[in-house]
């Protein structure tokens, strides 16, 4: 453990790193599917770094926008908050499921505060598209997704699978948006759900390297069809959107390309391969 790691506990939960050590370890005689150490560790970490919307952002109105910005970033923003929405559903139905397949209260320990930041960014992106006058709605085509991701065979292997292809596309899609020309309300909201969004893809970085080994041959089968659809629908709507993004800086390819290529690190560290998923082709509007 190098010194960075040891003084950690200490600057985070202002405690010694033998109590935080101490907490860090699962009770004795608990039988997990996933790394129960780590997930603990992620679970204090996460409690210790849950925040109000009301102490980081300041609530008044947004300064002036031209109208063309303020369309985008509308609609740019109704997609985004029918995807948290629905993240943050999902993830309360998938909860429990997770917990019983993976065989780990400390999955659900952590999932739970998972759960507090997706209600987080629906609040937030909420207010954000209230105070652009605009009245959130929750666009119903995109439901789809949530069905393809949480139901049927294998349904918990296959959610957190595709998790972490919604946390990775979430993450390049934010650091783009808070670098692009966009109000400070908006660039800080875009900062606070990254960071809990690179959270969100630790645990997944924690429990699929486990899960992978169990895989049979029909569910590989299974999640490969499921995130090549998801990834398709994905490249499809992307293309509808390439003339907005291009208005604020956000390359609908370098995305998608940025987000492909992150994934199959991912798959690489968990040792299984680049080739594990079969990825669409990036299509030219």
């Amino acid at each position: 453990m190098t010194e960075k790691q040891t003084t950690t506990p200490r600057k985070i939960f202002n405690m010694e790193s033998s109590l935080y050590e101490q907490l860090a370890t699962p009770m004795p005689g608990m039988s997990t599917r996933v790394n129960g150490t780590k997930l603990r560790k992620l679970y204090l970490q996460s409690m210790s770094q849950q925040w109000a919307p009301t102490d980081k952002l300041e609530f008044g109105e947004l300064e002036p926008m031209p109208e063309r910005l303020r369309e985008i970033w509308i609609r740019f923003g109704m997609i985004f908050y029918t995807l948290e929405e629905m993240g943050l559903h999902t993830l309360n139905h998938m909860m429990g499921a997770a917990s019983d397949r993976l065989a780990s209260d400390d999955v659900a320990f952590y999932l739970s505060t998972q759960c507090a930041d997706e209600a987080r960014h629906v609040f937030l992106i909420e207010q954000y598209l209230c105070r652009l006058g605009a009245r959130p709605h929750f666009d119903r085509k995109f439901r789809v997704l949530s069905r393809v991701a949480s139901q049927g065979l294998f349904r918990v292997e296959n959610w957190l699978f595709s998790t972490l292809f919604s946390e990775n596309f979430a993450s390049a899609f934010l650091r783009r948006a808070k670098a692009a020309e966009i109000d400070s309300f908006g660039q800080n909201m875009c900062a606070g759900i990254l960071k809990d969004e690179h959270r969100h893809i630790h645990f997944l970085n924690i429990v699929l390297p486990d899960m992978i080994e169990r895989l049979s041959l029909l569910s590989r089968t299974y999640i490969k069809t499921s995130q090549f659809f998801i990834m398709k629908f994905t490249e499809h709507v992307s293309r509808c959107l390439e003339g907005d993004g291009v208005a604020v800086g956000i390359e609908r390819r370098d995305l998608l390309e940025e987000t492909f290529e992150n994934l199959k690190k991912t798959y690489e560290s968990f040792g299984v391969g680049r080739d594990f998923l079969v990825f669409p082709k990036i299509r030219t509007v």
